[in-house]
């Protein structure tokens, strides 16, 4: 699969695939350097003022999971603002970039590959309450 799927499947660990590349079966939490989360202020551009970074294992393995879980929805979007501008990078230096749309507690979250602003994943309810339980600790 190219690395565009692995936000269906969890392809190309952690990548915001769609650039081609890599094939591999299973997204590794630990291929991931440092992930980088900051308040949206638009589409086309990571927001670069008041970032948090998480580069401990647990705190990555959440955006792994996310990724990992997230499945494609039918058609195109057309989406508001994202909330939350999210930044991934690899040990071999490569950077993904995600926008999202946190839900509540109990919904599903949606997430957007900044390189296919037309399509767009839903994350299941349990990662979702993962990623509020993350975020309320910063």
């Amino acid at each position: 699969m190219k690395r565009k799927g692995k936000w269906i499947t969890g392809i190309a660990a952690l990548t915001v695939g769609l650039l081609g590349g890599c094939d591999t079966n299973e997204l590794i939490a630990e291929d991931v350097t440092e992930v980088r989360i900051a308040e949206s202020v638009d589409f086309g551009r990571f927001h670069e003022h008041d970032v948090i970074t998480y580069n401990e294992l647990a705190d990555v393995k959440v955006f792994a999971d996310m990724i990992r879980n997230a499945e494609q929805q039918p058609g195109i979007v057309n989406m508001a603002t994202p909330e939350y501008d999210v930044e991934v990078r690899y040990q071999d230096e490569t950077v993904d970039r995600y926008y999202v749309w946190l839900g509540e507690l109990g919904m599903p979250t949606s997430i957007m590959d900044v390189n296919d602003t037309h399509t767009v994943y839903l994350v299941p309810a349990d990662v979702t309450d993962e990623l509020i339980r993350l975020l309320e600790h910063e």
